[in-house]
Parts: structure tokens; sequence; C-alpha cells
């Protein structure tokens, strides 16, 4: 098999010195001005009406010393008392770091691996799965036709739970389990507004309002409004996006609370990214592409909305017993006319004549669709009183609904555009016509399960932790010709009765460190059919893990976690299998057993000193496939994140610098298209830092710069779509609070 290295030079020296100064500049500090007088803080936000106790930390996780309800078992557990990995991005970190994305919030996540496909598709992986549960409010929000890069001003923090998470999801993989957790009123009136502006013609406003409606704040409400534009390192590239947020919340009674909001996100970029650049010349030699290439023209879209209507209660039924019940209404749509890079055909990769620059061709698809989804979760969670000892136990159902329905559209196939040199390649291509046809797909998938999970204390330092899972899910596809009539039903799946069950033990070896072990298994539907068009059985997936958390002096805390996660019956493409040559259309797939992710998760993370936060994370994740299976493939097996940040006394009170290291080792990628035929595929480790610096000129105004990639690294995010990571990008930030 021929190997490519990707070349990808390191600035070793540079680099060198700006990490050190970030973990050596606040001990020279302290040394320097150690008595010196303080400034007063920026003004803090009104407190969130939350279980939640935090040390103030500006890194990617924080160590918990209170109880909230934990996003894998719906039980009242701090962080030591969770028998997995668990991490947890702050408001605090978002707004000091100027983590404006879910994408930009899951880069300094530990143990998560960011890719993409493209601009519109950001892929995550974690310990060799990729990660497509995500949540808000413990509520389901992910889709595949509408779904979106999540804008952070709508949300308080951000919950990552690595592993199965069955009993809350029913339905997904292995990887994690990311819980979006929105911003909440509060009982006295304040508000921020942040304006920025950027490279690339970047410009975003924040305005962030809490307004009681009584005056004793029994009622209140806050509102969110988040518009963004921006331009890009791509040509002809531009984002222009909306999120806004609007919560009414009352307490109906000391026992008794009520919320209703709605919150929508909105993205219409102009000539989106679709697909892959081509990696090779037509002599086998690497292309090497500038990062800004695109084959999207100018009139290209992709665009994507959705809003969620959602109301919640919560009833204190005593000391021991709450009622809590969620429901969410959501609806989204999606339209788009894109180009991809192709070769002769749309089954040929496209490869670069060196001479000319020619070698692409650009073909059209339109898509339209639309989805509803309904949601309902509920459940009752309290303590048992049983041996003379106490213990918890949560019981509950939930069940989503969702309708995706997608509109047919006359052929484009007879359009297509020859890109003469795609070095001097201006954009130009005439727009194709399209036309729906009348016909379309309406996809129904339905969940329905029923939860329980309990904590049992054995001993004092003994608990066991038991649940499980009943779920039953549907799916089946409506097909309407093009007059409207059903010309029949296809696609229908049905799994009954599936049982997914939760173990796990803590043990108190001292106050300060606890010891645990878990067991957790999901299953993921495919919407898949193999050679026989028959639809494959679901994927299985389990998380085995053991592990210990400490905590150490200054609210420093060290976690150690080993893990081996698997998932069987998964399906991959069918390489024997000719191309769309089942009767719809699409690709034969097959399934194999044994894609296993082993390894380890260590994290230091909390307060060296009062105003001097570090985060040191190493994970090793090796991922064990079949060579010859397409298997996404983009996994680096070492991963080390180092994190610092640090505010000043005396005179430079009102001064902040962090900094954010992510280096992670080689990626690898198999079945690479190449001239020669398809071929293995490496890239050398990199480094990536970010750095960030505020400054307060009063309680109420500060302003916040921020530096992604400082050191203007090129890269491939994605090796089996080949397309580049973000260059050097810089952003100003500054914040008025009321």
């Amino acid at each position: 098999m021929t190997s490519f290295t990707l070349p990808l030079p390191f600035a070793r020296h540079g680099l060198a010195i700006m990490v050190a100064s970030l973990f050596v500049m606040p001990a020279l500090a302290q040394q320097t001005d150690s008595t010196s007088d303080s400034m007063s803080s920026p003004r803090p936000r009104p407190p969130q009406k939350s279980t939640v106790t935090s040390y103030h930390a500006t890194l990617e996780s924080l160590t918990v010393t209170g109880t909230r309800e934990n996003a894998s078992v719906r039980l009242p557990l701090k962080a030591r008392e969770t028998p997995q990995s668990v991490s947890v991005t702050t408001r605090k970190q978002m707004d000091d770091e100027s983590l404006t994305s879910v994408d930009a919030v899951m880069r300094h996540m530990t143990g998560v691996m960011t890719s993409l496909h493209d601009t519109q598709r950001p892929l995550y992986y974690t310990r060799g799965f990729v990660i497509k549960d995500f949540q808000v409010d413990g509520m389901p929000s992910y889709s595949g036709e509408t779904n979106q890069e999540y804008d952070t001003a709508l949300y308080e923090r951000v919950d990552l739970v690595r592993g199965a998470n069955g009993i809350l999801t029913g339905v997904g993989t292995p990887s994690a389990t990311v819980n979006l957790i929105r911003k909440r009123p509060t009982r006295e009136f304040g508000g921020t507004v942040d304006i920025s502006a950027g490279r690339w013609d970047y410009y975003r406003t924040v305005a962030d309002v809490n307004v009681p409606i009584t005056t004793d704040g029994s009622v209140r409400s806050r509102f969110v409004l988040a518009p963004q534009k921006k331009h890009s390192f791509y040509k002809r590239y531009e984002e222009n996006k909306l999120a806004f947020l609007g919560v009414v919340e009352a307490d109906l009674g000391p026992a008794t609370e009520v919320s209703v909001g709605y919150q929508r996100q909105k993205n219409a970029p102009k000539a989106p990214v679709w697909g892959a650049i081509p990696r090779f010349n037509t002599d086998g030699t690497l292309a090497n592409l500038p990062v800004s290439t695109s084959f999207s023209p100018s009139w290209t879209r992709w665009e994507r909305s959705s809003g969620t209507a959602f109301a919640s209660i919560s009833h204190q039924i005593n000391d021991d017993w709450t009622f809590k019940a969620n429901l969410d209404h959501t609806t989204g749509k999606t339209h788009s006319l894109i180009t991809y890079g192709y070769g002769a055909t749309p089954s040929d990769a496209p490869f670069i004549d060196k001479a000319t620059g020619s070698g692409v061709t650009l073909y059209a698809y339109p898509r339209e669709a639309r989805e509803t989804r309904n949601s309902l979760d509920a459940y009752l969670a309290g303590k048992l009183h049983l041996g003379g000892r106490e213990h918890d136990l949560t019981v509950g159902v939930s069940s989503t609904r969702t309708i995706s329905k997608s509109d047919a559209f006359a052929s484009t196939s007879s359009w297509r555009h020859d890109i003469a040199n795609v070095h001097t390649w201006d954009g130009s291509a005439p727009k194709p016509a399209v036309s729906k046809t009348g016909a379309r797909n309406d996809t129904l998938v339905q969940q329905t399960g029923l939860y329980a999970s309990a904590r049992w204390r054995l001993t004092e330092p003994l608990s066991l932790l038991t649940g499980a899972r009943v779920t039953r899910w549907t799916s089946k596809q409506k097909n309407y010709d093009t007059s409207g009539a059903l010309s029949g039903v296809s696609a229908r799946q049905e799994v009954k009765h599936k049982v997914s069950p939760y173990l796990g033990v803590v043990y108190d070896i001292t106050p300060s460190l606890a010891a645990y072990a878990s067991h957790t298994r999901i299953f993921n539907p495919q919407n898949y059919r193999d050679v026989n068009n028959v639809p494959l059985k679901p994927a299985v997936g389990s998380n085995s893990e053991v592990g210990l958390k400490m905590a150490l002096a200054h609210e420093l805390d060290l976690n150690l976690a080993i893990f081996e996660t698997k998932q069987d019956n998964f399906a991959v493409v069918n390489a024997d299998a000719a191309p769309n040559s089942l009767p719809d259309g699409s690709t034969p797939y097959r399934t194999v057993d044994g894609t296993k992710g082993k390894g380890f998760d260590v994290e230091l993370i909390g307060k060296v000193q009062p105003d001097w936060n570090l985060k040191v994370a190493l994970t090793r994740a090796k991922v064990t496939r079949q060579e010859s299976d397409r298997l996404w493939a983009n996994f680096p097996t070492w991963q080390l994140q180092l994190g610092s940040d640090y505010r000043f006394s005396g005179e430079l009170r009102p001064l902040q610098l962090g900094g954010f290291l992510t280096w992670q080792s080689k990626l690898e990628a198999y079945n690479v298209p190449s001239p020669s035929g398809r071929v293995y595929v490496t890239e050398k480790s990199k480094p990536l830092l970010d750095l960030y610096a505020s400054w307060d000129f009063t309680e109420a105004y500060r302003l916040t710069l921020a530096v992604t990639n400082a050191l203007d690294k090129k890269y491939w995010a994605n090796l089996d779509y080949a397309n580049y990571g973000q260059p050097r990008f810089f952003s100003a930030t500054f914040r008025m609070t009321f």
C-alpha cells in the first residue's frame, strides 16, 4: 500500500516560548507584586437559581462542590460521585475565551477531537466514535436535516459525559452526550451587551437582558439576541447567523415553578463549501492547494433554521420527592443549492493537472426539507430510607416523535461546469435552473422509553448505581408521487423493548479520594441496507470504565479514567458492491464487529493559586478497526491539552491573560482515492494554540482580545474529507454590563 505524509512545519522555538510564558508568568507575577492593592473585579451577574456550586475557573472543566442532576443517570450527584468522566464549560469560560459556538467549546473539551466534513457539517469524536447525542436542557436536539452549529449566547453552560448514555438518550453511539443548559431568568434586573469585530469582516452583537415582571421577582423573564456576520478564509463564503432566546419563569407558590420560552437559530450562508478539495495531482504528487480553495460559486446557498417552543414544570412534593416535566416542540427547515467538485463523473475523485490546472467538474444538488419534533420527558426523583440509610431514586418516561419531509427536485445531472484552471478560477459558473417535481418523502421516527436509576448507599464509603431503560423505536418512510398521492410506504424499521443497562460503583477511599467503575450500554438504529436491500440491524455500543477522582490542595482536582468503548454491528460501505446500486439509488452497506476504542484520560484542573487556573489533560485512545473497511479513521492516538489563565494583582488587577494549547499525534486515513488507487494517508502531529486577554476598565466595561490558531498552522481538518482547518483568527469584544 502506498503511503503519503502531508508536510506540516513545526515552529518549535516560538511554540515553546509562548507555552512557557503562560505557565511561568503567573508565578513571576506573584513574586513581584504580592503586596500591591487590588482592584474590584467586574460586577457579577445576578445569581442563577441553580444547585450547582463551582470553582471560579476559566478552563475547560470545573470542579463541582455542590450537587446537581447528573447528565447520564438523572441523580443528584457530585462530580466525584459520578462513575463516568464528566466535563463542564461554564458561562465565564465562554466569555473569557470568546467561545461563541459549541464548536469552539468542543475544541477545549478533554479527550474530544474536532473535525469537519465542510463548512456546515462539523464533526466531533471521543474514544474513537462520533458524537451525535446533543441535548438542550436534557431534551434531544440533534437533527440530520436542520442541525446547525449551536450559538453559545443562549446557554449558561455545556456539559459533556463521556461514554454510552443509554438511560436518558435511548439511542446513540457510545462516545459522549453533550447537554446545553439554557440561560434562565433571575430575580433582579440586569444584563450585558457585547459588540465584537474581527478578521474576515467578523461582526457580532449579543444583547442579554434579565427583566423581573413582578417586584419580588416571582415572575421573571430573560431575552437574548445574537446576530452575527462573517466572511471566511474560503473564497466567497459568508456567514449570516441569528440566535434568539426568550424565557418567562414563575413561582406558583413555594413548591412549584413553571417556565415557558422560545429559542430560534438561523444561518443563511453564501457560497458554503460542500465536500472536499483535491488532494492529489494527476501524477500522484500532492496538489497543495491554498487554504482559501472553494468550488462554490457565489449563488450557492445552504440555509437552515430551527425554532423550539418549550415548557417545564417542577413541583416539590415534600422534603424527599420532586416531580419534573419538560415539553419541547421544534420545527426546522433547510434549503440548499450547492455544488461539489468531482472528476469526469460524480463517481470519480478529482485530480489536478499540474500543467493546466484542470481536473475538477462541478455538479449541482438542490435540496429542501422540513422537520417537526415533539419531545416529552417526565420523571419523579426522590429519596428512599432503607436499612437505616438514605438512597436516591429516579423513575421517568420520555418520548420523541420526529417527522421529516423532503421534497423531490427534477434531475440536475445535465448541469455540469468544467473548471478550466483551479488556480485562477474566480467562482464564475452559470446557475442551474431547479424545480420541484411535486413528489416528496415523509420519514416518521418515534422513540418511547421508560427509565429508572438509583444510588444505593451500601455502606458509608460504598455506593452502587444501577439503572435501565426499555426503549421502543420505530421508523417508516411514506412516499408521495408528483400528484401528491401516497405511492407507498418503505424503510420500515422497528426495535421493540430494547434494554439499555447502567451499572456503576463508587468507593470513597478517603474524604478527598474516590475510586469508581462503570459499565453502560446503548444501541443505534442504522438507516442503511445490505446488497439484498434488507435493513441493517442496530449497532450496539458499550463503555466500560474505571477511574480515580481526587481533590488536591488549593482547589485542584486530579481525575484518571481507563476505558474501553466498543461498538458491534457497525455499518460501513460495502466496497465489494457497486455504488448507488440499490433500488432507491443508495449504496449498499454491511456491518462489522469489534470496532473498539481503548485508552485513558488523565486530567489535572483547578486553581493553583486564587487568581491562577490551570488545566493539564492527557488522553490516549487507540482505535482498532479492519484496515480494509472505509471507517472514519481521523483519530489521533494521543492528545495533550495545556491551559492556563491568570488575573494580575495591584495596579494590573484589571488584566487577565490566558492561553490554551492542544497537541495531537498523527492522523491516519485509509482508502483515500489517488490516481494510482486507494492509498493510506497520514498527517504529522500538530499543535494549535489559542490566546486571550481582557482588561476591565471599570466594573461595567471590559475589553477582550482573542486569537485562535495563533501560530497560524496549516493543517487538514479531516483526512477523509480533504478540507483545511481555520487559519489564524482574531477578534475583539467590548462588553457593557448593567
